[in-house]
């Protein structure tokens, strides 16, 4: 784990890319006058989503459709569940929504409570871990292997992974379900052990209570709230499924779009634990780009269709990701860096299925960064 051997990012070109870069994007927002942070259409954004969250649920409690139209509505919230994620969960816990930390802290956990999640676990794992370590197997671990499926060239090929391609969207679909059930705690006791999470005993004993709240509250809500009520418990048993397996599909599939795809590498450290690269350009040849002009769905992942953009600059708000991408494209250009992009939502799945397929096939690849 990272914890036991840090890894150190170190050309030898001494490259001006990532120094020329940040000032033009830095002369862009003082040229037009405008923060970095969220505007009035993320703060509507923000209403719209955690409304159709929310609405849905309440029109459940209420007045009780039927189980066709309660299915329909728990569907909703599953949609909106992934939307909140992504454009508002993901901005303010990187502290990109608003200049004010507090109010940062507050939306973030915030929304991330509404989710069912614990911010301290997904800090370290998103911000730490997944954005300084990208696609280097063991340190990142959104590719680590997960159950039966191998994201990584990097790891041992199993029999079962020559399918995974066929069932990954399954394994998908209980992601945020293992989320709010398992996955905090077995986060948190990793972390614990492997020296990731560096608090001392009373703070992490804190901050353990407090996980064991988000998960008590959040099922109080969802689960115990609706049999309050008097509905059947395979009816609210089957919603909550439903919502959980909608937005773990999403969720996971737009993430995975981002690096486990057929142009991204999977550098390795040598034995002194160096990537022999700068840590922008390692970000530009781990991620790719998808759907850049498509403004619905720009809208509705946060601009994790962007996430070149997001990997250099993540308290950028995602709002402003198009138009700093013109200034992050062209410069890539200039430097003789690779910039990475589907064209289509199309291309960018099927790439990440050939990737499961190739990663099923093959032996352990060996691939180096020239």
């Amino acid at each position: 784990m990272a914890a036991n051997a840090p890894i150190r990012f170190i050309s030898k070109d001494k490259s001006q890319f990532y120094q020329t870069l940040t000032a033009r994007v830095d002369a862009y927002f003082q040229k037009n006058g405008i923060p970095k942070y969220a505007n009035l259409s993320v703060i509507l954004k923000t209403v719209i989503l955690t409304a159709t969250y929310v609405v849905p649920f309440v029109v459940i409690l209420l007045f009780q459709p039927s189980f066709g139209w309660s299915l329909l509505l728990w569907a909703v919230m599953g949609v909106a569940m992934a939307g909140m994620g992504m454009s508002i969960m993901h901005d303010a816990n990187h502290g990109a929504y608003t200049a004010t930390p507090w109010l940062n802290t507050l939306i973030g956990e915030g929304s991330l409570i509404m989710l069912g999640g614990s911010a301290f676990n997904w800090k370290m794992q998103h911000n730490n871990l997944h954005h300084t370590f990208t696609n280097i197997v063991h340190y990142d671990e959104d590719i680590d292997d997960k159950g039966p499926l191998r994201l990584s060239p990097h790891t041992e090929v199993k029999k079962i992974h020559r399918f995974q391609w066929a069932y990954a969207l399954m394994i998908y679909s209980l992601v945020t379900l293992y989320w709010v059930t398992a996955k905090d705690f077995m986060q948190f006791a990793r972390y614990k052990r492997n020296g990731v999470n560096k608090n001392k005993p009373a703070k992490n004993t804190i901050e353990f209570i407090r996980i064991i709240g988000i998960k008590v509250l959040y099922f109080s809500v969802f689960a115990f709230l609706p049999l309050a009520v008097g509905l059947p418990f395979w009816e609210v048993l089957t919603g909550f499924m439903v919502m959980h397996l909608l937005g773990g599909i999403i969720l996971t599939v737009v993430f995975q779009l981002a690096h486990t795809v057929e142009e991204t590498v999977f550098p390795r450290p040598d034995e002194h634990g160096i990537i022999q690269n700068e840590w922008a350009i390692h970000q530009l040849q781990t991620t790719v780009n998808f759907s850049r002009r498509n403004k619905l769905l720009s809208w509705y992942v946060g601009g994790l269709n962007f996430q070149v953009e997001h990997h250099l600059f993540p308290k950028i708000c995602h709002v402003h990701y198009p138009q700093i991408a013109e200034i992050v494209q062209s410069t890539a250009q200039e430097f003789n860096v690779p910039y990475l992009e589907h064209k289509s939502l199309g291309h960018a799945l099927r790439s990440h299925f050939a990737t499961l397929q190739r990663f099923g096939k093959l032996p352990d690849l060996n691939e180096v960064i020239g």
